[in-house]
């Protein structure tokens, strides 16, 4: 039987396959007359609706609220994420990836994790790491005790692996993350790519209970059911 939890996994596992052929397969090197140009700006609201992303074109299966439900930004751009407390966060990235859910209530495609790769190829595991710690200052995250353990026990410094070698078996990919609000986790991933080097990818994720509303049907407010009355003797009988 699949499971909810089986679901999520396989798409993450898709997503994160595209995001190592995005990285490690450069595009052809661009005209000099193009550089000048300034990158695509799109903004997307997590936990927005998916035909509310402005800057880039959202396909028409994702609006119809079809499989894949994500799509992928293939080109350099500048990502603003305006997060549900009204923050924003901006990154210039290579490549992103939006990916979204039905909304049981309202029937439409809903933004739930906005994943960024900052890198334009990859790197040295060591040039990855250090990149990961900058981008997180910039972008305003503190890392928690947790977080800051897992990455404390992460190798100061790796080989690099034989490029054309198979990375994913085994896959010593880095792992983290930290809640930025109730409704918003931040999460990394540094990862091996298939040409020896290593790439950064960053998620802003809808977490918790805000995530939980868009998929359950059954799902209701902390708060509702807290200021619900208890059943009275004669609804009992």
């Amino acid at each position: 039987m699949t499971t909810r939890a089986t679901a999520v996994s396989g798409a993450a596992a898709l997503i994160l396959g595209w995001m190592g052929f995005a990285t490690v397969n450069d595009a052809p090197p661009e005209d000099p007359a193009d550089k000048s140009s300034p990158p695509r700006q799109v903004t997307v609201r997590l936990l927005g609706p998916a035909k509310g992303i402005t800057g880039t074109t959202v396909p028409g299966h994702i609006l119809a609220g079809k499989r894949p439900r994500f799509f992928q930004i293939a080109e350099p751009s500048l990502i603003t994420v305006d997060l549900p407390n009204g923050n924003k966060m901006s990154l210039s990235v290579k490549s992103a990836f939006i990916n979204t859910q039905v909304d049981v209530r309202t029937k439409t495609a809903v933004v739930v994790d906005v994943d960024l790769l900052p890198l334009p190829k990859s790197v040295p595991y060591r040039d990855a790491v250090a990149e990961l710690r900058r981008l997180m200052r910039a972008m305003g995250v503190e890392p928690d005790e947790h977080m800051r353990k897992q990455m404390a026990g992460w190798p100061d410094d790796l080989p690099t692996h034989p490029p054309g070698s198979n990375p994913d078996l085994p896959s010593p990919s880095y792992r983290t993350g930290v809640g930025i609000t109730e409704s918003v986790k931040f999460e990394v991933v540094v990862r091996p790519a298939a040409d020896g080097g290593w790439f950064l990818a960053l998620t802003l994720a809808a977490a918790g209970d805000a995530r939980r509303a868009v998929w359950d049907p059954n799902f209701k407010p902390p708060a509702e059911e807290k200021g619900k009355e208890p059943p009275s003797e004669s609804d009992k009988k």
